[in-house]
């Protein structure tokens, strides 16, 4: 990195240095100057906690919301020697995907010190989607001085099944005069090829998911679904199979408790239980929900053939 002299019209070139030369920390500098100028992160983020205290004991560095209400994990390490940052994080964002609304503004009110409702109405202004479209889905976002290739490694594979994490290398540098300077730098997605990789990123997803169910036969009916948490395709195959996919992101979810959720929300009239009073497996329960739905005309009609 180069410091620009206008007045000699030359370039003065930075020292690259560590943050443990400079006697920088994690959570007395590094911390504090995401928290203050959080677009270092390259985008626009509200930061609703920091140091927040888990039920575990440990303690979740920095908490965001980003603009479509997805609650963001920054993890901060100031070096690479740390290979563990990509494993704490998911920790993390497993114990903040279990945040209900309630909590969240709870949690806001706590770091800004205003009421809750206070609280709720500026989360509310900071969104582009509506309030109870918070915390649908969880991101993360781990930041250091560099990173070890086991973690990085791990990142790429966690992004292969649809983990939304990134990587922001954030190196300091000094000038001749002993000044610290700071050079952001997103390695993973890179933000210049960030709509290739999440094409490619969704092809491979979607290949696993075509191979992994090869032999699930030949697929005889498909319709979609609309639900309150978006669209579903449910398919059903000749060897009886029945899988649900969530449309946008290809991926398949857990099959039976869904489509008792479908059941539930559109108000089918499917009978969970089979005349013995034991529950409908997924094969005889997905076969009647798609009949239903055939019928009462709440879904569209992808593929159908009757089979028994």
């Amino acid at each position: 990195m180069y410091r620009v002299d206008t007045t000699n019209k030359r370039l003065i070139a930075l020292k690259e240095t560590d943050y443990s030369s400079l006697s920088i920390l994690e959570r007395y500098d590094i911390q504090e100057w995401i928290e203050k100028t959080v677009e270092i992160l390259g985008e626009d983020l509200l930061i609703i906690a920091k140091e927040l205290p888990l039920q575990t004991g440990l303690r979740l560095d920095l908490l965001a919301i980003d603009k479509d209400g997805r609650l963001v994990v920054i993890e901060i390490k100031r070096s690479n020697i740390d290979r563990n940052i990509d494993w704490q994080a998911i920790k993390y964002a497993s114990f903040s995907s279990n945040f209900l609304g309630d909590e969240i503004f709870r949690i806001y009110s706590e770091y800004l010190n205003v009421s809750a409702i206070e609280a709720s109405e500026k989360i509310a202004e900071f969104l582009n989607v509506d309030i109870n479209d918070l915390n649908k889905e969880q991101r993360i976002i781990l930041v250091s001085l560099d990173f070890h290739s086991d973690v990085i490694s791990a990142v790429l594979w966690l992004r292969d099944f649809g983990i939304n994490i990134e990587c922001l290398r954030i190196k300091p540098y000094v000038d001749e005069k002993g000044e610290i300077f700071v050079h952001p730098d997103k390695i993973i997605p890179i933000p210049e090829a960030k709509d290739y990789i999440q094409k490619k990123e969704n092809k491979v997803r979607e290949t696993k998911r075509i191979n992994s169910f090869q032999g699930t036969g030949n697929l005889i009916e498909s319709v979609i679904v609309e639900l309150s948490s978006g669209s579903y395709r449910i398919e059903r195959y000749d060897s009886l199979t029945v899988l649900v996919i969530e449309c946008d992101s290809n991926q398949t979810v857990i099959a039976r408790p869904f489509l008792r959720k479908i059941v539930e929300e559109l108000g089918l009239q499917v009978n969970l239980l089979l005349n013995s009073g034991n529950e409908k497996n997924t094969r005889n329960l997905g076969k009647d929900v798609i009949s239903e739905l055939l019928k009462t005309g709440k879904c569209k009609n992808v593929l159908s053939h009757d089979i028994s």
